[in-house]
């Protein structure tokens, strides 16, 4: 299990397993304590249950191991590329900080799939065009995603206005973007615990959800403010930008590299199986990484 809402959904592979009473799944402890009816099924089918819902029951496999190696090198390879982009003084690239974000949402839109695909096919499904609902639902996405990236860029620049504060600025920045990262990755578990909301699928509230259906635009505009990790860290990158303009872009790049899978998802329904979006979200997890990892030693070159 990658992330909190994880515990839902093997909880649910189990608790519609035949025979099965009741289930209840702890992230922390990586395990699952089940009460069943020994007369109608036992472990061996419950594990089959867990394991076609994406959940593989045992001790990690080696090929999980060999992936999580894959994904340490990528971050330290990134993060040189990353530094050698920048000039020494730690000052920061545009260009630069624009290809990370539009990669880093490409990447990441698989997991964007889990967590709010239940949105976006509630708009799509039911309309004469899927397509130019999901299409719609994509721009009030990326309009809501630069909105608030100016906004934060803003912000960003008048905190960064000496060289002192704008180390500090970026240093923690860093620090920040780096435990978002490893929390996306699921190697920080006791964190995950804490920010356990902001890990379950989004949602809307019941009455405004029903009173936009039909309405795909104002619904991205009403997703741009969606609890995510890699949100969060892209948040962080338009901060550390400090101008509004930069901010905002850094935002757009970002919604846009989320747009071509959710674009296809929204108008055609899931691609992905399951299983892949712990690899993607992983994949995804080495760019925050790596882009935490770059902003904490360029704060650093201020000092």
């Amino acid at each position: 299990m990658i992330c909190r809402s994880c515990v839902e959904e093997a909880e649910t592979a189990l608790i519609q397993t035949r025979g099965v009473i009741g289930a209840r799944v702890s992230y922390l402890k990586a395990c699952a304590l089940v009460e069943y009816d020994p007369a109608i099924t036992n472990p061996g089918e419950m594990t089959q249950s867990l394991r076609l819902a994406g959940y593989a029951c045992g001790k990690k496999a080696l090929k999980e191991w060999l992936f999580d190696a894959l994904c340490a090198v990528l971050t330290m390879i990134f993060t040189v590329y990353l530094l050698s982009l920048s000039p020494a003084s730690g000052g920061q690239s545009d260009k630069l900080s624009y290809g990370a974000a539009f990669l880093l949402g490409l990447v990441t839109s698989p997991h964007c799939i889990c967590m709010c695909g239940g949105i976006l096919l509630g708009q799509t499904v039911r309309s004469n065009s899927p397509l130019k609902a999901s299409a719609c639902y994509n721009l009030g996405r990326a309009i809501s995603y630069m909105l608030v990236g100016a906004i934060i860029g803003a912000l960003g620049r008048a905190i960064a206005y000496t060289q002192s504060v704008k180390s500090m600025v970026f240093t923690m920045a860093g620090l920040a973007v780096c435990l978002i990262g490893l929390n996306l990755w699921g190697l920080l578990p006791s964190l995950s615990a804490l920010l356990g909301s902001s890990q379950k699928p989004c949602a809307l509230p019941g009455g405004l959800g029903r009173r936009l259906t039909g309405m795909p635009l104002l619904i991205g505009l009403a997703t741009g403010l969606m609890p995510c990790g890699a949100l969060y860290a892209v948040w962080l990158q338009a901060a550390a930008a400090g101008s509004a303009l930069s901010g905002a872009l850094i935002m757009l790049c970002f919604a846009l590299g989320t747009v071509p899978l959710l674009l296809i998802f929204g108008a055609w329904g899931a691609l992905f199986p399951k299983s892949v979006n712990r690899y993607m979200t992983k994949l995804g997890a080495v760019l925050v990484l790596s882009m935490g990892l770059k902003m904490f030693i360029s704060g650093l070159r201020l000092i």
